[in-house]
């Protein structure tokens, strides 16, 4: 059955990343969680239910289903310290890359729950890490809501190879010094948008405010410094470019040296507001989940993350098979596939193995850690040819 052969390299997918000590039983309930979300596209467990029911994973009536994956959400041993995090590990190890670029940013779901998400960029997508969620309309004072960012980098840093070079970029939210601090204080580096009206001060001890350093649209400037004069002074470079066709500058700060390229690398951000419309409206349905509880909302979270690694591998097979095949030379247009994601081909390619119409063996490898989004990548790989031939 084409439906049991995804199911079971999932199954073997898990087998081998799990933590020691995970029962069966609870690994069969996560399989179950992982596939069914892939197979309903979905994160509401009446969905996932009836998916389940409709490929054959199990003989039971969709409402027996139903309360078998309500029931996970209770189970104690599905966490992302033991279910996740050495998945995750394990492939960053495997893809062996130069260095990484992590990526902070809140979003909610609903006006339930907040959730600050922590992720590796990868091809335009951003591969879940670590997470932090807490109910929504609920005031946290600023010594609170900082301690638990600081938890959520310790739990990514356990994570990520050694040796490797690691930048993390963050939107206005983390434009502070109580972030920064954080990232510096554990041998990382950070690029951060900041407040128009945050304090610099160049090499000569000339002080203003970013937005200042700009006076009209088409501008950029760039500077070596100091910034966050109201929290202290530290050491940092400042660009801000004005695009011609953006209403306020964009300010930006960081630990690396003042260089044009940091824009470039921080417009890679967006790729987790891409990761959680995948997530949302695109992929899993977040938003229609139903499950309100925090525990259950977090167990939920693990079957999600699972299944958005499982998805971007098929994603990334399907990429490596394209750039594989010979270009023609004559396309001089940005080809199909390259108007898709590689969420969205590893979707794609995923359902295509429930259905019976591909029997491939999932490699699960994360590879071309360097290369650009793939769009960016695909296209480039056919105007090469095109100027070859």
């Amino acid at each position: 059955m084409p439906t049991a052969l995804l199911y079971e390299q999932i199954r073997r997918l898990l087998q081998v990343h799990v933590a020691d000590g995970m029962s069966e039983s609870s690994l069969e309930r996560l399989t179950l969680l992982v596939s069914g979300i892939i197979g309903a596209k979905s994160a509401s467990p009446a969905r996932i239910a009836k998916a389940l029911h409709s490929l054959g994973l199990s003989e039971a009536k969709a409402e027996s289903i139903e309360r078998r994956v309500r029931r996970i959400d209770n189970d104690p041993q599905i966490t992302s310290g033991i279910c996740f995090h050495p998945l995750a590990r394990a492939r960053l190890l495997l893809g062996r890359p130069q260095e990484l670029l992590l990526v902070l940013d809140p979003t909610t779901q609903d006006d339930r729950v907040v959730m600050v998400s922590a992720a590796v960029w990868y091809r335009g997508r951003a591969l879940p890490l670590a997470w932090a969620v807490w109910p929504a309309n609920t005031p946290l004072a600023q010594e609170r809501f900082w301690r638990r960012i600081a938890a959520l980098l310790d739990e990514v840093a356990p994570l990520l190879p050694a040796g490797v070079g690691i930048t993390w970029l963050a939107d206005r939210a983390f434009g502070s010094p109580a972030f920064t601090d954080l990232v510096v204080a554990r041998g990382w580096h950070y690029l951060v948008r900041v407040q128009d009206q945050t304090r610099c001060r160049d090499r000569m001890g000339r002080e203003r405010q970013v937005r200042q350093l700009v006076r009209e649209r088409g501008q950029r400037v760039k500077l070596a410094g100091q910034v966050f004069k109201g929290r202290s002074w530290r050491e940092g470079s400042v660009l801000v470019y004005w695009g011609k066709r953006h209403k306020r500058p964009l300010c930006l700060v960081s630990d690396w040296r003042p260089h044009w390229a940091l824009l470039a690398l921080y417009r890679r951000r967006y790729s987790i507001e891409a990761s959680f419309r995948d997530y949302k409206s695109h992929g899993w349905h977040f938003e229609q989940g139903q499950v309100q509880a925090l525990e259950h909302l977090r167990r939920l979270l693990v079957g999600m993350a699972i299944a958005t690694w499982v998805t971007l591998s098929a994603g990334s097979q399907v990429a490596g098979e394209l750039l594989a095949r010979p270009s023609s030379g004559r396309r001089r247009t940005r080809p199909y596939e390259g108007k898709q994601s590689l969420f969205g081909l590893g979707l794609e390619r995923l359902h295509e193995m429930l259905s019976g119409v591909s029997q491939v063996e999932l490699t699960g490898q994360l590879d071309h850690w360097q290369a650009p989004n793939w769009s960016q990548q695909i296209c480039a790989y056919h105007a090469q040819a095109f100027l070859a031939a």
